[in-house]
Formats: structure tokens, sequence, C-alpha cells
């Protein structure tokens, strides 16, 4: 009966606290690399409850390569990674940039809970078609300043301007953050 006790509230509590969808999914967190302060680490990622404060949340960016990436010899970190399982598109094959990490906090910044931004190449489809510039002069400004290996770059890449002045990449809140543990580049494998 104690047993019972114990566990009845405890599974309640890993539901609660994990998630019912990382509960079910059961197995080890997935490993992938990421970069932070311009060097690459190895960091995991477990789903939890969307309910956190938004002031608790550290920045995930998620920066998509142009969809030529092949053809021009880059290499993301993802080839792909179908992170949303909706299929493999052209957002899957992307680079990961942290804020901040443990080590080096970041003027306070880090927290254990990830908020993702995709950070996109401002293609029509996305922004709507326009008549001064091409995907191609897209494509080409954004692949210009990969790999962003920083939030700095990051940020430096959404103020990127096309010569019409239009952003050469846009960021996009899907809504959605994660618990992620920063190890060294070898970290988990």
């Amino acid at each position: 009966m104690s047993l019972i006790r114990f566990a009845l509230p405890t599974v309640a509590l890993l539901a609660f606290l994990f998630g019912a969808d990382a509960v079910q999914a059961g197995g080890p967190p997935a490993y992938e690399q990421a970069f932070v302060l311009g060097q690459t680490v190895t960091i995991n990622a477990i789903e939890v409850p969307q309910v956190a404060n938004e002031r608790a949340l550290a920045d995930f960016y998620q920066v998509v390569y142009p969809i030529d990436w092949a053809a021009r010899g880059l290499n993301p970190q993802c080839q792909p990674c179908d992170h949303d399982g909706q299929g493999i598109d052209f957002i899957d094959f992307h680079d990961h940039v942290l804020d901040s990490m443990p080590s080096s906090p970041g003027h306070g910044e880090f927290s254990p809970l990830w908020k993702v931004f995709l950070v996109i190449p401002a293609y029509d489809f996305i922004t709507g078609s326009s008549t001064t510039h091409s995907n191609l002069d897209v494509s080409n400004a954004f692949a210009a300043v990969l790999p962003a290996t920083s939030e700095t770059a990051v940020d430096a890449l959404l103020a990127e301007r096309l010569p019409d002045g239009a952003p050469v990449a846009v960021e996009v809140d899907i809504h959605h953050y994660f618990v992620c543990a920063v190890g060294g580049k070898g970290a988990g494998r």
C-alpha cells in the first residue's frame, strides 16, 4: 500500500515536470551540436509542458540554411533534423545557436529553458513577392554570413539588408521551448 502511495504521486509529478509526450516517448534525450559564443558544443533536448514565464527563457536560434545550401558547399549542423515531425522540408537543414551557456552566463541570461526562434531566409514565399530582388539575391546574402556561430552573429544576420532595403532574414517565434543541457563537443556521444 505504501508503495502505491509513493508511486502514484511520483508518476504524476514526473508527468507534470516532463510533459506527457516525454513520459510516453521514453528513451534517452536527443543529442545535437550547437554553436554558442563561436564554439561548438553538444546539447540535449527534453520536451516539457509549455507553461513557463517568458522571462525565464533563454534564446535558442534555429538558423535555417538557404534552399540551395548543398550546391553552395555549405554544411549545416542538421542535415536534416525533423524537429517538428512534419516531414523533411527546407527548415530541417539548419544550425542551432544558443545565446548563453553555464560557464559563460552572458550577463545572467543563461537558463536551462530554451525558447525557439527560427531564423529563415526572407524568401518571397515567406515575406511576399518582390519586384526589386529575387530569392537568389536572398540566398546569396544569407549564405555569405554563414555559419552564424553566436547570438551576435544571428543579430547581425537579422540586421542584414538587400540593396533595396528588404531583409535578408526573418525571425519567427514558434512559441515553443524545451529543457536543454549544454556539454562539451563530445558530450552524450
